[in-house]
């Protein structure tokens, strides 16, 4: 309970809890530099298989790449030795690059909508034509139902 007339300390902004804690800060950290290598190895790459590149791990002198399908990973592991070099001109010295296919799960597939066919005979509304007086309402029930049926319009 706080003392009478002490007001409660300040909340500390997002962004300076996210540099003064340890934990998050050094997993902010390594997102930046996965981020970092991420784009130096995409600039090494084609563009189509650039976008299917991430890094997904750094440690000591080995860098680990996740690739969306096994043939992005034969080529990538094909210009592996042209990614170190660009790695090592920006200061990063790898002497491993390990390449791992993380094929990511697909929504689940749309489901078709059924265009709700017109039963002619348990449709209430043909029941209500037969039911009707004569009139416009029932002659346009009338119409609507030889529509539906497949037969012109009298």
């Amino acid at each position: 309970m706080p003392h009478p007339g002490k007001k409660p300390p300040k909340p500390l902004p997002l962004a300076r809890v996210f540099e003064t804690d340890p934990r998050i800060a050094a997993w902010t950290a390594r997102l930046k530099e996965e981020a970092a290598l991420t784009t130096i190895v995409r600039s090494q790459l084609p563009r189509a298989l650039a976008e299917r590149v991430r890094v997904a791990d750094v440690r000591e002198t080995v860098l680990e790449l996740a690739v969306a399908a096994g043939a992005v990973a034969a080529t990538v592991r094909q210009r592996s030795p042209d990614l170190a070099a660009a790695l090592r001109r920006e200061g990063w010295h790898f002497t491993e690059i390990r390449i791992r296919v993380q094929v990511r799960g697909e929504a689940a597939p749309e489901q078709k909508t059924v265009a709700r066919q017109m039963d002619t005979r348990s449709s209430s509304l043909f029941d209500l034509a037969r039911t009707l007086p004569e009139g416009p309402l029932r002659a346009a029930l009338d119409r609507w139902s030889r529509r539906a049926r497949g037969r012109a319009s009298g």
